[in-house]
């Protein structure tokens, strides 16, 4: 197999432009390698906040791959329209036709109604790697595709629940809860949480707008501004959702009925957008990057 699958422009130009905003990550690429000699397949996830470099990390380990019998193909969900099960399976399944058959890849009308076919092409690369090749597929930004088209239930981007020997996931995405996962698996994996390591902040000003549009969604309730409001002015400890309350009665009694329930609703809401931390037996939230939220909250 090549060390590297044909990459389209758009690809490209990600790669090239976030990989010069990766340093100091090296322990990071370690833990990976840790993974794949421990492992024999597998789903590796790097987990952090917006802001926090797992593009700039994920595009360096792609650029630089050092290992010759390693093999790549790198995906991007925050891409406009790349971020469906279709286009994913369209595309990876188009490089992996490829690279078996030394051709371009046509796949079958049905190839992303589900996971079988990306299975099916696993299994036969699989079949076919030497005892020290591995095949990896690295997804960026797993957090921004779109699950509407898929039936409930359903892995994101219909990611294989099983695994054959050499292949492995290497994903980036936001915080969640286990719940919220969105991917049920039956192989060896790992999760590396950006938060417990002290990183230097990799991403751009255009990558936190993109954060912030995701956020916003479909626009902001009366209540959830009120809650940007407070959050935007909370001290570097952050504040409980009991004090938000407390600070929306004070400010605004007479027009804004609110209780405990509706802020924990937002605040669950917007889990991947906060930093969350634990004081006094109370849980803490504040923006992920305090000058971005700042300069985003309008104080209306």
């Amino acid at each position: 197999m090549n060390t590297s699958f044909p990459l389209p422009t758009e690809f490209q130009k990600i790669i090239l432009e976030k990989s010069q905003h990766c340093s100091n990550c090296e322990f990071i690429f370690t833990a990976i390698d840790d993974f794949l000699h421990k492992c024999d397949r597998g789903y590796f996830t790097i987990v952090g906040t917006p802001g926090s470099g797992k593009s700039a990390i994920l595009a360096k380990f792609v650029s630089a791959n050092p290992h010759p019998n390693i093999n790549i193909i790198y995906y991007n969900a925050q891409i406009e329209n790349k971020n469906t099960a279709e286009e994913f399976l369209k595309y990876v399944c188009t490089q992996l036709i490829g690279e078996r058959e030394n051709r371009k890849g046509e796949i079958p009308d049905n190839a992303t109604e589900g996971s079988w076919f990306l299975s099916l092409l696993l299994q036969q690369i699989s079949d076919e790697l030497q005892p020290n090749q591995k095949l990896i597929i690295a997804i960026d930004a797993l957090d921004a595709m779109n699950p509407n088209n898929q039936p409930l239930g359903t892995n994101l981007f219909y990611l294989p629940r099983y695994l054959p020997q050499g292949i492995y996931f290497l994903l980036t995405r936001r915080p969640f809860k286990k719940e919220k996962s969105g991917l049920l698996i039956e192989a060896p994996s790992q999760i590396l949480d950006l938060s417990q390591h002290d990183l230097k902040n990799w991403d751009t000003e255009s990558e936190f707008t993109q954060h912030w549009q995701k956020m916003q969604g479909e626009g902001f309730s009366d209540i959830a501004i009120k809650i940007l409001q407070v959050l935007a002015t909370a001290e570097n400890e952050g504040i409980s959702a009991n004090a938000i309350l407390q600070r929306i009665h004070q400010t605004n009694p007479p027009t804004l009925d609110v209780d405990i329930f509706d802020v924990e609703e937002v605040l669950e809401n917007w889990f991947e957008f906060l930093q969350q931390h634990q004081v006094d037996n109370e849980i803490r939230y504040r923006f992920y990057h305090s000058n971005f939220a700042l300069d985003k909250v309008e104080l209306r």
